[in-house]
């Protein structure tokens, strides 16, 4: 018999493991653990854990549809597996283990190979594979090659039925209906922006080819277009494997060859389908750099940047930015929509990051910690390295980082107020140029909290010659840190090149 233990590829649709795992009509116990160390994890919030719960009973719905169903354990996801294998072993069975990597975190990487291990001391097999694309050996210059290869294979094959075996298994078990009533402090909300499950996940996927695609490469970084779904929105789904990748890569392929000479159309969706690489080669530097998600990147700054206690004034700073009550209108609505949707599209995350780290001299890891406590989609693999790319400590070769100015955005991305008065009712009624020069006296809403030009001279230049060190010591000391380095710089400089040649053909005014 098999076992198909499902973790973050909560689905059927190009699945690796339930493809093989269904293989020769062989019996298949589909399971979960709902792991403790998951949702009492100080860096995970609510809307998360309730995405994750839906995802599950949409995975079992469809189990159902195929003669099977998802059982739920709960504890600790080493010593279920392990209790599990011994009681079927103990049976006269020979389990098979199938599952995919998981390289979000120390504790999963830690996790996995302790049962591997488990399983070749008992002599049995398990198989270990690949959720979305990841190179787990090679060089990086061969990644991209790599990649699209793996993205244009045919996907793997749901199957149209799953033998249950019947089993006496020692281990308790929840319900669906007890997974709802024992947690149902994460169903207690106002509203759900964003459903979890399979079902959820390619009903988003049409919407988005079908028409909400329209514009993509320049309505993804206003933040009110992209809350009305101007972006994709599946970033949650991808997180959670509830589709995968490779899915979304040829979907939009395809629609990208229905509008073939349509050239804004054609776009938009290169656009999209480019971002989806993003996703891989986080995944990819966490994976073989766990340690990014929690130290800076290059020594030189853990000085100026660590996970220590905050100063009061620090403090101060970064109570005002989590609540939203900056001064800074477009900060602010931000943050609370992070608050109240647990999302925030890219361009408003850069920003909140730039203004937190830079403006207010607070440590990436607090912010880093605030967002994965409300992200829907919270991935370390991305959010961790955004925040040390904007606190300015990636790509040190370049003379340059970008520092995000709130109120000159404000204008450029929210220019007739739309997303600011969603958010900051205490500002409905002002106009643009009132709300980006402070003239809101008789408002309850703050004036600002900092000096920002004055911050960003101060501490701007202390980022800049921290990365001036940096720069001196991987040209001094060359090797393979320095090659690292020069590659980084020059993915960004081609990609921006390519990007500024793109723009000159469709300008986001005319689209």
């Amino acid at each position: 018999m098999r076992l198909l233990w499902f973790r973050r590829d909560l689905r059927l649709t190009d699945n690796e493991i339930v493809t093989l795992a269904a293989a020769e009509n062989t019996p298949v116990l589909p399971f979960f653990i709902i792991d403790p160390w998951f949702y009492t994890w100080a860096d995970v919030g609510s809307s998360r854990v309730r995405f994750l719960f839906e995802s599950l009973a949409d995975l079992d719905r469809q189990l159902q549809e195929l003669g099977s169903r998802l059982c739920l354990f709960e504890g600790n996801s080493t010593q279920i597996v392990r209790d599990l294998t011994t009681q079927l072993v103990a049976q006269g069975e020979r389990p098979k283990l199938f599952f995919n990597r998981d390289v979000q975190v120390e504790y999963g990487i830690s996790r996995d190979r302790s049962i591997v291990d488990f399983y070749h001391e008992l002599n049995l097999d398990c198989h270990l594979g690949l959720n979305n694309f990841l190179q787990t050996q090679g060089r990086r210059q061969e990644w991209f090659g790599e990649y699209y290869s793996y993205q244009r294979q045919p996907q793997y094959q749901q199957p149209f039925k799953l033998d249950l075996p019947t089993l006496t298994i020692d281990i308790p078990q929840l319900t669906f209906t007890e997974l709802t009533q024992k947690y149902s402090r994460f169903w207690d909300v106002e509203k759900v922006y964003f459903p979890g499950g399979e079902t959820n996940a390619h009903d988003t996927l049409d919407s988005f080819l079908t028409s909400r695609f329209h514009g993509y490469h320049w309505k993804l970084s206003r933040p009110w277009l992209a809350q009305l779904g101007a972006t994709s929105h599946l970033s949650p789904h991808l997180t959670f494997g509830t589709i995968s990748t490779r899915t979304v890569y040829q979907a939009t392929k395809a629609r990208v060859a229905a509008f073939a000479g349509r050239d804004k159309a054609e776009f938009s969706l290169n656009a999209f389908r480019d971002r989806l690489r993003w996703h891989d080669s986080f995944t990819q530097r966490l994976y073989f750099h766990p340690e990014i998600a929690y130290q800076n990147r290059y020594p030189e700054f853990d000085d100026w940047y660590k996970p220590d206690e905050l100063s009061p004034n620090q403090l101060e700073l970064f109570q005002a930015w989590q609540e939203g009550m900056t001064g800074f209108p477009l900060v602010d609505a931000s943050m609370r929509q992070l608050q109240t949707m647990g999302w925030m599209n890219f361009r408003m995350r850069a920003m909140c990051a730039t203004f937190l780290t830079i403006n207010c001299g607070v440590s990436w890891q607090h912010g880093a910690k605030h967002f994965m406590n409300y992200l829907v989609d919270g991935d370390l693999a991305i959010d961790n390295w955004q925040w040390q790319m904007q606190a300015g400590v990636t790509n040190p070769l370049s003379e340059t980082f970008r520092i995000y100015n709130p109120n000159k955005n404000i204008a450029e991305k929210d220019p007739d107020l739309s997303f600011i008065h969603h958010w900051i009712s205490e500002l409905q009624g002002y106009s643009l140029d009132e709300v980006s020069e402070g003239k809101y006296m008789d408002s309850y809403y703050p004036q600002p909290i900092l000096d920002w030009s004055q911050t960003r001279k101060v501490n701007g230049k202390i980022v800049s010659d921290l990365r001036k060190q940096v720069r001196t010591r991987l040209v001094a000391q060359g090797g393979a840190e320095y090659d690292s380095a020069i590659a980084a710089k020059e993915t960004v400089e081609k990609y921006w090149e390519y990007k500024h040649k793109e723009y000159e053909k469709i300008s986001p005014r005319s689209a």
